[in-house]
């Protein structure tokens, strides 16, 4: 019973790890998937939304101690049931995200104390990796029962007993394990060393914690040395970028290439089909009849005399996966109304786009060195603009008080979330070519950025 524990330990541990890394990573991202499950047509708590964020980090550093607590076997009866509670919550999750049905509606009672009716608004991925390794739901749901098999043994060896922090040989078992699982993990799935290198530092912060503290308080003495390297980490890639991007915006991506479609690029395409719905003449159910099958069944006599179609407006859905444009509403518009996505992605000129999701939300205190590096680089004969979801009068009110000389485009609020994680942020781009991104607090010198990246 003790091996079969020890392996449920070892893989669960690693993958909460590499779990809460990859969201902590990019812990807006998650925070904005949380968000789309606070909407009112997903699981209605809108009260929860702001504090998305505080949530969001709550979540992916409860993960990382957990992994970690269930790899040096600390406090187990405790780690063993928040592990279970929290899976059991995400095995939920998942569940429900794979069973929504987008065309069903509900009822809710709205701010003003009334019960109306909404459509439902579906997750289509749970974030459970976050851009790193998309996850239908339904694949999500199963990795969730997967984990939750290997949990239940876990829960067992701790209330009887079966589990107690390492010896220092059991350390050496379990750790090189651990890492070697988060090793072929990050080779295979995330093309990222980092991940093995998070999780050897995390225990070994909580193995010289283990060997120097003494006394009732050790356990907890481990979790606040692994507390403070998440914290750490995660005001890093908050207050700055995630360390690795897996967005289609990511430097290196070229965004032209990103929005072509599968057709564009001579690939295939996901195929799809519209159910129609028939009813049976005797039995007065309801048959569905796929639109690609609809042809071969509308021939055979058996059906033409015992079925009557009833709509030709059913659910939309996908039959066949293929190339599909990572990017699909990525427009930079101006005030008049053109187009300049094409125009701008097309310039041989470098092109800075000032990015701001919320004008109202954005810092105002970086302001100064964006409108400097803004003139030098025009001064320069390249390109800046600013690129929100603002209205004309708004952009223009922000424009006008604090100098800015540089052209206001408009874009999708969404597709700005995801181009770059930080309101406001910087890109960097040539040829549709992002070549460097940067957040607010690291507007760098025009000279810096001609020096290192303008060849």
């Amino acid at each position: 019973m003790k091996i079969i524990v020890t392996i449920s330990r070892i893989i669960v541990g690693s993958l909460f790890i590499v779990s809460g890394l990859i969201k902590m990573n990019d812990a807006m991202g998650f925070m904005y998937k949380l968000e789309e499950y606070f909407e009112p047509g997903a699981l209605n708590l809108t009260f929860l939304a702001d504090f998305a964020l505080p949530l969001a980090v709550f979540i992916v550093v409860a993960e990382v101690l957990l992994g970690v607590a269930l790899l040096v076997g600390a406090l187990p009866k405790l780690t063993s049931s928040l592990t279970l509670v929290l899976m059991l919550f995400f095995t939920w999750l998942t569940y429900y995200t794979h069973n929504c049905d987008p065309f069903a509606v509900k009822e809710i009672v709205n701010e003003m104390g009334q019960t109306v009716e909404i459509a439902n608004q579906c997750v289509l991925e749970c974030g459970c990796f976050g851009n790193a390794i998309p996850l239908t739901p339904y694949e999500s749901f199963l990795k969730d029962l997967f984990l939750l098999i290997f949990v239940i043994p876990i829960v067992i060896g701790a209330f009887t007993n079966k589990i107690s922090l390492n010896s220092p040989k059991e350390s050496i078992v379990i750790y090189a394990a651990a890492i070697i699982i988060t090793m072929i993990f990050a080779m295979k799935m995330l093309d990222w060393m980092f991940p093995p290198l998070f999780t050897a530092f995390n225990l070994a912060v909580a193995a010289i914690l283990q060997r120097r503290v003494a006394g009732r308080f050790k356990e907890w003495a481990m979790a606040i040395g692994v507390l403070v390297v998440c914290g750490a980490f995660q005001y890093s890639t908050l207050a700055h970028l995630p360390m690795k991007d897996y967005r289609p915006y990511a430097v290196g991506e070229n965004i032209t290439k990103n929005m072509m479609s599968a057709e564009d690029l001579g690939l295939e395409g996901p195929k799809y089909a519209i159910e129609y719905i028939y009813k049976n003449k005797t039995t007065q159910k309801d048959t569905i009849v796929l639109s690609t099958d609809w042809m071969l069944i509308y021939k055979e006599p058996w059906f033409v005399n015992n079925y009557e179609l009833v709509s030709y407006d059913g659910a939309e859905v996908k039959i066949k996966d293929g190339y599909e444009a990572p990017i699909k509403d990525f427009q930079l518009i101006n005030y008049e109304g053109d187009d300049l996505t094409y125009s701008i992605l097309d310039e041989d000129r470098y092109v800075f786009l000032q990015i701001m999701k919320s004008i109202d939300d954005a810092p105002v205190s970086a302001q100064p060195q964006f409108t400097a590096l803004a003139n030098a680089a025009m001064s320069d004969g390249n390109l800046f603009y600013a690129v929100t979801n603002a209205l004309y009068e708004e952009s223009e009110e922000y424009r006008h008080d604090h100098q800015c000389q540089y052209p206001f485009l408009n874009c999708d609020q969404t597709e700005l979330k995801i181009v770059v994680r930080s309101n406001p942020g910087l890109v960097l781009l040539k040829k549709g070519t992002v070549i460097a991104k940067w957040a607010w607090r690291d507007v760098p010198d025009y000279k810096d950025v001609k020096e290192k990246y303008m060849k």
